[in-house]
């Protein structure tokens, strides 16, 4: 898919994490993440999971691959102190204007003011050799999950901003009391809603994502703006691995999911 006619597009303001650029197209109704033209890892995932009825409650709703004009400039979002400097780092390292390749997903925090954002990173293990002392020194070897992102805002106001370097740093016991933070004055409705529907996640997973041998990298993105509208996603997957003759699956992210639910409940 190629977008002729002219977009708007600004990097994308409510990014907390990853190593891929978002760029916002035109209303925020779309967001273009880079793809690499190395790596074909995500749009695989994207294109095979796409196929399995009601997939969109779990991933991102894929639109597919575009290729964006390199006539357009791209604008700098009005974004928080905290956060700017860490989306500037991001930019200045990742962004690559040759790179036209980028896939189109739904913007799941689209108009939202008192937003909440958590990105959490799934999995005991670790494949890349260079990524084992900091896993080794992370909650993810301890409890196979890590914060890699969180945003609180409250009438488009940040109280709070944390990234994926001070995930790295924190104990068990500072990531549960960072739970406590984001699910706040709200947590208990929140946190039903949390439970529920990680549980229907993992029935999806066990039973349609069997092909799935490597969950490598993937996060769970959790998007709020009150206690009764919440949303789960998993995102990430330049490091997942589809074999469509397998039919055992990997069991690892379940593993990390339950554990979620046990560092929830001690809120």
């Amino acid at each position: 898919m190629n977008f002729e006619q002219e977009l708007q597009q600004t990097f994308f303001e409510q990014q907390i994490s990853g190593h891929s650029i978002f760029i916002k197209l035109n209303d925020g109704e779309f967001v273009a993440k880079s793809c690499s033209t190395e790596n074909n890892n995500e749009q695989i995932f994207y294109e095979w999971v796409q196929h399995i009825q009601g997939y969109q409650d779990f991933f991102s709703q894929y639109n597919g691959v575009i290729t964006l004009k390199d006539t357009q400039v791209i604008e700098q979002p009005k974004v928080d102190q905290r956060q700017q400097k860490w989306l500037e780092s991001l930019i200045a390292k990742r962004f690559n204007p040759n790179n036209k390749k980028y896939l189109l997903l739904e913007n799941l925090v689209q108009r939202q003011k008192n937003l909440r954002i958590l990105d959490i990173k799934l999995g005991f293990t670790v494949e890349k050799k260079s990524h084992i002392i900091r896993y080794q020194e992370s909650t993810s070897s301890k409890v196979g999950l890590r914060i890699c992102g969180m945003k609180v805002q409250e009438n488009d106001e940040i109280i709070v901003f944390r990234d994926k370097h001070w995930g790295r740093r924190i104990s068990v016991d500072e990531l549960t009391e960072e739970l406590k933070t984001f699910f706040n004055i709200q947590k208990k409705k929140m946190i039903i809603n949390l439970t529920e529907q990680v549980e229907h996640l993992k029935l999806f997973i066990t039973q349609n994502c069997k092909e799935v041998v490597s969950w490598q990298g993937t996060s769970l993105l959790i998007v709020s703006d009150s206690e009764d509208d919440l949303k789960i996603r998993l995102i990430d997957f330049s490091k997942a691995k589809v074999d469509k003759q397998s039919n055992k699956g990997n069991t690892d992210i379940i593993d990390s999911l339950n554990s979620l639910l046990e560092l929830v409940k001690q809120i």
